[in-house]
């Protein structure tokens, strides 16, 4: 989960960095709010936000900011620990070595202290060491209690059709207890997941996805039996997962163990259409549904009455249920990707033609003067080598897109106005193969808006 609090711009250069571990923190404890409003009263400009653990490599924003600090458009960090910057002793030393490197203050609000300096460096280290080994201690403690915690059956929430008590352990729900038995018989007379999904939407207003449902049918809650260390296990902890344990008859069941088998059997066995979701296509990642805003996935049809297979999008909502989002129309992968480049193509001539009508004086900036003075050394060699040859060439390719550069009215960068060029040409799109067309997506194109009929709505350009 994450924030972002302020305005961004490239004149912002104050960014501000907080930090929580958990959704708890940051909403009943009010942590994140008062980390907030220290950074924003220090100065900070922007303040970037992350719940998520120190020790987490998948901190967006703190990767964001980074990124940020690489590329020259900070000048000051604030942050009102130096934990926050991380768990790890070693990962926070390594985020203070690179602002020093790239020349960015930082600022510890509860450690006025001076990281340009050795003794400021020395100090951080020991701050961030000591962070770590609290840590640590903490894992080490929490460990211990959620040991004896699962010996004991107990649970922290509960799956649909139960609750869990003043003991922590699973009971009945009033009302969805019943609801969930139904669900069982309703499958056991041979009812679809996206037809109990639809039925449990309309009669109970609950929304249940297909892959929720068949996830909740497995669950050993279900039986009766409570779980620790689901899948989740294996995403939280690739490298080291703990294997499940299950504790059996620790409360009443919903469905017995010879029903759910027939359940999953009868699943299995159901005829199912020959298509195929899974492999790269030029527009993968991009597409997202105008309707819920969500993404959509491909699906791959092979008709048995002619060769060849036809591709569709779809809406990943809308295929769990018309009560999920309401854009329920496969589109042709082929007349997607047809419009697209046409999108690209009309968008690259409008840049290009801004281009060739800008007239405007603009002096020349010392990046181009020393451009032309490359290429006059260049010239007065009065050379034959291919390779001068050559690297005369690309001068004045550059100096050439650097001029046309200058004289577009909005700022673009010197290598999308290249793409640009060559984007605005419509048979630069006839030869390409499925990778070359999938990097010339990625190189203009955030985001792909597909409606309701079909077409594509909106596009989000990268620049």
């Amino acid at each position: 989960m994450v924030w972002l609090y302020g305005h961004s711009g490239d004149d912002m250069s104050i960014y501000g960095y907080a930090r929580v571990s958990s959704t708890e923190q940051a909403e009943e404890y009010d942590a994140l709010n008062q980390q907030i409003a220290r950074l924003k009263a220090a100065g900070a400009e922007v303040v970037l936000v992350d719940v998520e653990s120190g020790r987490s490599q998948t901190r967006k924003e703190f990767t964001k900011l980074i990124k940020l600090v690489e590329r020259g458009e900070v000048r000051e960090v604030v942050v009102t620990r130096v934990d926050r910057l991380g768990r790890s002793d070693i990962d926070v030393i390594r985020t203070i070595q690179l602002f020093n490197d790239c020349g960015v203050i930082l600022r510890i609000l509860d450690a006025p202290i001076d990281i340009s300096s050795s003794f400021g460096r020395f100090s951080a280290s020991q701050m961030a060491a000591l962070a770590d080994f609290e840590s640590r201690l903490l894992s080490e403690r929490t460990r211990h209690g959620m040991a004896y915690f699962r010996s004991q059956g107990k649970v922290q929430t509960a799956c649909f059709g139960f609750q869990v008590n003043g003991e922590q352990k699973l009971e009945p729900h009033p009302r969805n207890f019943a609801i969930a038995r139904g669900i069982i018989d309703l499958l056991l007379q041979g009812w679809s997941y996206g037809r109990v999904s639809k039925h449990l939407a309309e009669k109970h207003g609950i929304k249940f996805s297909l892959s929720g449902l068949r996830h909740w049918v497995k669950n050993p809650a279900v039986c009766g039996h409570t779980r620790y260390f689901t899948e989740m296990e294996y995403r939280r902890n690739p490298k080291n997962p703990r294997k499940p344990v299950v504790l059996r008859d620790t409360h009443k069941a919903i469905a017995t163990e010879g029903q759910i088998h027939e359940i999953l059997h009868a699943a299995k066995n159901k005829p199912r259409l020959s298509v195929r979701r899974q492999g790269d296509y030029p527009l993968k990642g991009l597409l997202r549904c105008a309707v819920c805003g969500g993404g959509m996935f491909r699906i791959i049809y092979r008709w048995k009455s002619s060769p060849g297979e036809t591709h569709y999008i779809r809406c990943n909502a809308a295929a769990k249920g018309s009560h999920f989002c309401t854009n329920k129309k496969n589109s042709r992968l082929e007349n997607l990707t047809k419009q697209v480049v046409e999108r690209i193509t009309h968008k690259s001539q409008e840049i290009v033609q801004q281009v060739n009508t800008r007239t405007d004086s603009i002096p020349e900036p010392p990046e181009l003067i020393e451009l032309r003075r490359q290429l006059d050394s260049l010239i007065a060699l009065n050379s034959q080598n291919p390779a001068i040859l050559g690297a005369i060439l690309d001068l004045k390719n550059q100096i050439n897109a650097e001029v046309n550069r200058l004289r577009v009215g909005v700022k673009i960068a010197q290598d999308k106005y290249k793409l640009a060029w060559t984007y605005s040409q419509p048979e630069f799109w006839e030869s390409l193969s499925q990778e070359d067309l999938r990097q010339a997506f990625r190189s203009f194109v955030l985001e792909v808006a597909v409606d309701s009929n079909g077409d594509v709505a909106e596009i989000v350009w990268d620049f």
